[in-house]
């Protein structure tokens, strides 16, 4: 997590969540607390012969050999990848007028072989510019068709082929890279033509003489940086089926009736939801017989006129299962002024996603088109989201699109075993930039539901059950005819899965920030680890997201291997959002424009990383049309004194499918037992991918996801689990602890924290968390980390008692049977049929008694049939008698763990 040493949190103890100005002040991040980064390490990475421009007197003269031409092909190597966009870099101007429309390579059979051809603009710009290669062609006239040019066309991803046409600034290069998947048995040289063309030019056809020599290439040439090779990651469609996960069931539908994990959706005739139903127990241990209602009435979408609701007829729903992943439907809402196209898909995941195009037949007035969303009391008892933290659900709620000053288009309410999350959308939908970067890229607006800002959200409680109406409406307008208005939203039915004791009592992290590896091993097994999660910055992992270098990967492999042979699991930091300038693809990916890199202000940019300037390398190298990212200053070991930087890149990709190529290729060549996600930028879908990748390649893998908490002036005042909550189904524990405050209510770590009402579990994080709290929630913090409490002694006691044995019954439900009298007090227990442990914590900053009550039927037991204890376990508490007849002191912000067992 690189931002743990950024911001620390700074509130007093409260246990209000109305979000006025003066709670928000409690919840601020203090911005001198700031550990800032010295801009002057050595990036490690050394100009080659194209980094340096040619004069402009030398370029004159270049270009008059040229007369009349409006553009020049500058065909060059692999291995010398352009990097100047603004100038000639000299060594081009020595080329002959034959060496501007011919290429010359070498590969091996089997390899996937790149080249580049760069376009410069003379004096004007070139519009539309584009390519045709059609493939190579070998001595006995074979042609081989699996070329690409990856500026122009390629798979989005979203999994869809495309095609573009570039644009080219005056006296500026446009780097083309190709693409050409070799054949095994390739050999000799391959032949073909690649045709420049630009509007209103003539073309241009560069010459290609690809030479195929020497044995064949293992894994098309993956398995080293040099070739770029990998660059055809780009393209990849791997993990793109409609298979399930591990871990979920396939989807069942039967008419508008739709069965998925632990719940159950029935469709109305305009394909909303008419009813959502959840199978949880109220710990979400298990799946039980009977459901629960999540609604308390049927969705409604409204178009209302003149103080009227518009009718409208309903065709037949007309279904297209893709099973056993999921299901779609189509139905028309038709109406004299109006029509409206409802499409819906459900996943097995819980996911639901909605686009209604709203299409008026004649320019018609409005006073309102809005969505109601009803839901029961129990399912509604909590709220996170619009402008919210998590927590109780207030009895009223009004919101306001304010998308500049918060990053907020999404509210979760539910219970702990049943709950919605929707998020408002429509055609200009954009996934924004998280945390600290929201401002370069902040959320777009619906035109639909925003509306210039007429919209908005009210969430009051009904009167007949205090359950929950939500209405979302968009306010006056005059529907245009022939414009069509879209009103989409996504759904996330929660939780996504029953929590996994395993993982919740038997994954204990190592985690580190030292800069060197040699006794990450020793140390977690002397202190009873059994998961190491390798961070970028290490000595066998320098580079920010880019984890395969030819010079850390053999080090990198060995320890894995080392880690297996002593029974450990090692997981990687690989995530997106940000990728370091180390890369070796860099330079491929700078010449896609900001289809890759994300745009910005470049060297004028500031960020809390870069509060006076971005470093001098990004400067010279990139100059302008980035944002920068985090910086990496080695302390230790053989890159100390170096720096590694990074600049964001955009969400919503082809970086998706490039990492997904990745991880495949570190399943198979390193194999990594998962990974570790640092507030990630990858949507639903690649994460689906991700998580499929994993299952089959490396079964029993994990995935764990930290987040800074986003509930700031700088991250937004953003829930994080909100943020995040479509890819939790794929997710196997969170980390959600930097910049928390401990010091909150139950029901904000309940919603914000634990996890549990989305079938997860967490760990703590800043200065370990606090445990006797977190012991309400079966957590505790990871071994290892900076000015952490040490979570050994409580793995200790987990084992002697075997609580992953045991249910676990957490104070939010209503059947828990041992509760305490004091409000300021909370009680959790693990129970099997012979022993209770009872976890009670004071979330007062001041000494507080309670009673416990119990009830022992509940227990199956019987008070003069038990023993309880409160045992030693160090730096917990110490070994004391208790009578459980009499009140319980709690010193502030501690507690106990009971033992209560038959005698």
């Amino acid at each position: 997590m690189k931002r743990t040493l950024l911001l620390l949190l700074v509130c007093a103890t409260t246990h209000a969540f109305s979000q006025n100005d003066e709670d928000k002040k409690k919840h601020a991040i203090d911005v001198d607390a700031i550990r800032e980064t010295q801009l002057t390490g050595d990036v490690g990475l050394r100009p080659t012969k194209m980094s340096y421009p040619a004069d402009a007197a030398s370029v004159k003269r270049f270009l008059g050999k040229f007369p009349g031409k409006k553009y020049l092909t500058f065909p060059e190597d692999r291995s010398n990848s352009i990097r100047l966009l603004d100038s000639l870099p000299k060594p081009w101007l020595n080329r002959s007028a034959a060496q501007l429309t011919s290429f010359e390579g070498t590969a091996r059979p089997g390899e996937y072989y790149v080249f580049q051809i760069g376009v410069y603009a003379v004096g004007q710009p070139l519009h539309r510019l584009g390519t045709d290669f059609s493939g190579v062609t070998d001595a006995a006239k074979r042609k081989i068709t699996d070329v690409t040019c990856f500026n122009t066309e390629g798979v989005d991803f979203k999994l869809r082929n495309y095609k573009k046409k570039l644009e080219v600034a005056a006296n500026h290069v446009q780097p083309l890279w190709f693409g050409v998947q070799l054949p095994d048995n390739a050999s000799g040289d391959l032949k073909g033509v690649v045709v420049i063309k630009a509007t209103g030019l003539p073309s241009t056809a560069v010459n290609i003489n690809i030479h195929v020599k020497g044995s064949k290439i293992a894994d098309h040439g993956f398995d080293s940086e040099v070739g770029l090779s990998r660059l055809a990651w780009l393209n990849t469609r791997i993990g793109s089926d409609n298979d399930i996960t591990n871990g979920y069931q396939q989807v069942e539908r039967t008419d508008n009736y739709i069965k998925i994990l632990g719940r159950d959706i029935t469709l109305g005739a305009d394909g909303l939801p008419q009813n959502i139903s959840s199978y949880f127990d109220h710990n979400n241990a298990y799946i039980m017989p009977k459901a629960e209602p999540i609604l308390s009435n049927k969705f409604r979408f409204v178009v209302q006129k003149d103080g009227k609701q518009l009718p409208f007829t309903t065709s037949a729903i007309r279904y297209q299962d893709a099973l056993p992943g999921g299901t779609r439907w189509t139905t028309t809402l038709s109406n004299p002024n109006v029509n409206i196209v409802v499409k819906g898909s459900a996943e097995f995941d819980g996911f639901m996603g909605y686009q209604l195009d709203v299409t008026p037949v004649k320019d018609i007035p409005v006073d309102d088109i809005y969505l109601e969303l009803p839901m029961t009391k129990d399912k509604s008892l909590y709220m996170m989201g619009l402008d919210k933290e998590g927590g109780y659900r207030p009895a009223k709620w009004n919101w306001k699109w304010d998308v500049i000053n918060k990053d907020q288009d999404e509210v979760w309410m539910g219970g702990v075993n049943g709950g919605l999350k929707i998020k408002f959308k429509g055609a200009n939908f954009k996934r924004q930039l998280v945390n600290i970067y929201y401002e370069f890229s902040p959320i777009n607006e619906p035109e639909s539901w925003g509306n210039g800002k007429k919209g908005g959200i009210d969430i009051t409680s009904t009167s007949a059950d205090q359950g929950a109406l939500l209405k979302a409406y968009s306010g006056q307008r005059i529907l245009r005819k022939g414009q069509t208005y879209h009103f989409d939203f996504d759904l996330s039915i929660t939780p996504f899965k029953t929590i996994n004791k395993i993982i919740q009592f038997g994954d204990r992290y190592y985690h580190t920030d030292v800069d060197t590896v040699k006794h990450f091993i020793s140390s977690a097994i002397e202190h009873g680890a059994n998961i190491i999660n390798i961070h970028h910055k290490k000595d066998i992992y320098p580079y920010l997201d880019y984890p395969f270098m030819d010079e850390n990967t053999p080090d990198l492999k060995a320890f894995i291997d080392s880690s297996h042979a002593h029974r450990l699991k090692t997981k990687i930091y690989y995530t997106t959002r940000e990728i370091s300038v180390n890369t070796k693809e860099i330079w491929a990916m700078r010449s896609l424009g900001t289809e890759i890199i994300m745009p910005g202000p470049g060297s004028e940019a500031r960020t809390l990383v870069n509060p006076k300037g971005v470093h001098p390398w990004l400067k010279q190298n990139f100059k302008d049309n980035f944002i920068p990212g985090w910086v990496a200053t080695f302390t230790h070991g053989k890159y100390k004194g170096r720096q590694d930087l990074a600049v964001l890149t955009s969400p919503d990709s082809r970086i998706n499918n490039f990492y997904l190529g990745g991880l495949d290729w570190m399943c198979r060549n390193l194999n990594i037992d998962g990974l570790y996600l640092d507030d990630l930028a990858l949507d639903r879908e690649t994460m689906k991918r991700t998580r499929k990748i994993l299952d089959r390649e490396r079964p029993g893998s994990r995935i764990d996801m930290h987040s800074w908490n986003h509930y700031n002036q700088y991250g937004k005042y953003a829930s994080s689990l909100n943020v995040y909550m479509e890819q939790l189904p794929y997710i196997d524990q969170i980390w959600i602890g930097e910049a928390r405050n401990y010091d909150l209510a139950p029901d904000y770590w309940l919603v914000e924290i634990s996890g549990i009402p989305f079938g997860l579990t967490s760990q703590m994080l800043n200065k370990g968390g606090n445990m006797w709290r977190g012991m309400n929630y079966g957590i505790t913090n990871r071994l290892g980390w900076f000015r952490s409490r040490t979570p050994e002694h409580m793995w200790k006691f987990w084992d002697e008692h075997q609580i992953e044995k045991k249910d676990m019954i957490g104070f939010w439900n209503p059947t828990c049977p041992v509760r305490a009298d004091n409000s300021e007090a909370a009680v959790t227990i693990y129970k099997s049929k012979d022993k209770v442990l009872i976890s009670v914590a004071n979330y007062s900053d001041k000494a507080q008694k309670t009673r416990l009550n119990i009830n022992w039927a509940a227990l199956g037991m019987t008070p003069d049939g038990v023993k309880a204890t409160i045992p030693a376990i160090t730096d917990f508490q110490d070994q004391k008698n208790i009578d459980l007849q009499k009140e319980l002191t709690l010193e502030p912000a501690k507690g106990y763990m009971i033992v209560v067992e038959r005698k």
